[in-house]
Parts: C-alpha cells; structure tokens; sequence
C-alpha cells in the first residue's frame, strides 16, 4: 500500500491545542465541582473519541477523589442499589443513556442530584419495591458520560436543572493537535515502549488516513489500537504491514454494521446506507449539534461528509 503523504504541520497548530486545553480545562473544573461537593452532578456529552471518559477519570485522580465507575446497561434497579452501595462517592456513568429513558431511574436521579432545604449536602433516595420503601442516604455525586444529548422532556429538563450540563465536540483541528501531543511524549503499556518519533510516525499516518477517508479523528484509534498496532508488527508478530492495519481499523469503523450485516460494501452500496442514515436523523433529530452527532455516532465521518450527503440528497443543510 503507498504510504499517504502528510502536511507536518497538521496537528501541530498551537492555537488549536490552546483553544482545545481551554475547553478540557471547563471539563475538569465541573468535574471538580462534583469531586469537591460544590455541585451535585455533571452531564458531559459529544462525539466519542474525544478523551472525555479519559479526561474525567485522570481529573478524579489528580484530586485523589476515590470513584466507582459503571460502564454500560443498568436497570432502575441497579442504579438504586448502586447509589446504595456507593453512597458517599463520586459515581462515573460512561455511556449508560438508556436509563435517561426510563422515568424511574430518572426519578432515582433526581432525588441523588438535588439540593436538601437543610444544606446539609445529604440527599435522600426511596425505592418502593415489595411492598415496601427501601432508603439511601445519598452524600455522594454522580458524573454521567454519554455520546448523546438529552432529549426534551419534562423529567429531562428537571435533570438539567439540577446539574451542570455541557456539549464537549472538539474540532478535527483541535482532536489531531491533541494526538500529536501525547505521540511526543511517547507511549507505554505494560512491558510495551515506543518512542515519540514512533508515535509520531503512527499519529501523521492515522491523521491523514482520517482525513482521506472523512473520518473523523478518534483518540482511542491512536492510543488503544494505533499504537499497539505498530508495537506488534516491530515484534515481528504480524505478516501484514503495521500501516496496514490501520487502515483497516479505520474502514471497519465506517461500516454500519447494524444496517447492512456485512463487513464490505461497494461505494454505492455506501452511499445508499448512508442516504438511508440521513433520513432517518432528520425524521428522529431536529437541532443542527443532535444531527451531527447522530451522524458521527452512526457512521464515524465528519460533519463536512454529513453536508456532502444533504447536497446530494437535496436537503437543506
């Protein structure tokens, strides 16, 4: 495969990595806010493979707060029992929207997140289940993680009420000043090491690969798969090309499989997929930010492609 040639000053712009640190920078002060009991909760939603989870986890710990983290599916009931066992910790949600669906769990949430009269920072929790009320002195704060932006609704804006809610989407600009980076500081998992003109080799080639592709730049495409990538193929433990890889990792990523049931499409089999997906954001989601980052969830590629499709179809932007 020939190697695509880079401009090296893409993802070195100063400003945009200033611009990037000033945005994290809010980022870590709300989670602060949470980790130090100056606010109940925090909402942090936008495009995945932005450092977010990454982001709220490393501020955590710089402030020793000690944390449960939850990943995934939770029922009502899970959230309770949750809240029960972890009643006086920071708790991390990372991407469990589904319980933002459910009005119990909502309710659950809103009795964790609000204020008492007495200011006592004590909040009181009650699960009726059997019969009876099962009780949770809650002290603790909840940080919720998500790719997606609450809809409107009634409990939903009652949520948003009660705590501090942000839409952190950086720019490809800001995300590849972000990757070169952390690739000139080098990289190390377990036994594995790589040095910073390595890293930086990997990170020039995933950002033009992205850009080729109308990808949009991902962190963890670089850090957790990237980079193992090449150390596997220096160890000699791969027959192909470490660059290829990558742009397999990166053609994977744009495929829908929840749509086609295949890992190859044809280029108008693509297109076709993808006009079906604009259809149905623009019949589910009305604002510009909801459908962009429907549009990013479901296919991985940039808000220019997004605009490239509507042309194409004939939809107002």
């Amino acid at each position: 495969m020939t190697q695509v040639v880079v401009d090296k000053s893409l993802g070195r712009d100063q400003n945009a990595l200033e611009e990037l640190n000033r945005r994290l920078a809010v980022v870590r002060d709300r989670v602060r806010g949470v980790a130090l009991g100056h606010a109940t909760g925090f909402y942090l939603f936008g495009r995945p493979g932005t450092s977010k989870t990454y982001t709220v986890k490393r501020t955590l710990e710089a402030e020793q707060i000690k944390y449960h983290y939850h990943d995934g599916h939770l029922t009502p009931m899970g959230l309770f029992e949750l809240l029960d066992e972890q009643c006086d910790r920071v708790i991390l949600l990372d991407d469990v929207s589904s319980i933002f669906k459910q009005p119990i769990a909502l309710q659950l949430l809103l009795a964790a997140l609000g204020n008492q009269p007495d200011h006592s920072g004590e909040r009181i929790i009650r699960y009726r289940r059997q019969g009876q009320v099962d009780t949770v002195h809650f002290t603790g704060g909840i940080i919720a993680i998500s790719n997606l932006q609450l809809h409107a609704h009634p409990l939903l804006e009652a949520l948003k009420s009660r705590v501090h809610y942000l839409h952190y989407d950086p720019s490809d600009e800001q995300i590849a000043a972000l990757m070169w980076q952390v690739a000139s500081k080098g990289w190390t998992c377990g036994s594995h090491t790589m040095e910073p003109d390595e890293c930086l080799e990997v990170a020039e080639f995933l950002i033009g690969e992205s850009e080729r592709l109308d990808a949009r730049l991902d962190m963890r495409l670089l850090v957790d798969k990237g980079f193992p990538d090449y150390v596997q193929w220096r160890s000699g433990d791969t027959e192909a090309h470490w660059r290829d890889l990558v742009v397999t990792t990166l053609e994977q990523r744009l495929v829908d499989l929840k749509h086609t049931g295949t890992l190859r499409l044809s280029r108008t089999e693509l297109k076709e997929q993808e006009h079906q997906i604009i259809r149905e954001i623009v019949d589910e989601f009305t604002t510009r930010d909801e459908r962009v980052a429907a549009w990013s969830e479901r296919t991985g590629k940039s808000e220019r492609a997004l605009y490239r499709r509507l042309r194409e179809m004939g939809l107002k932007e």
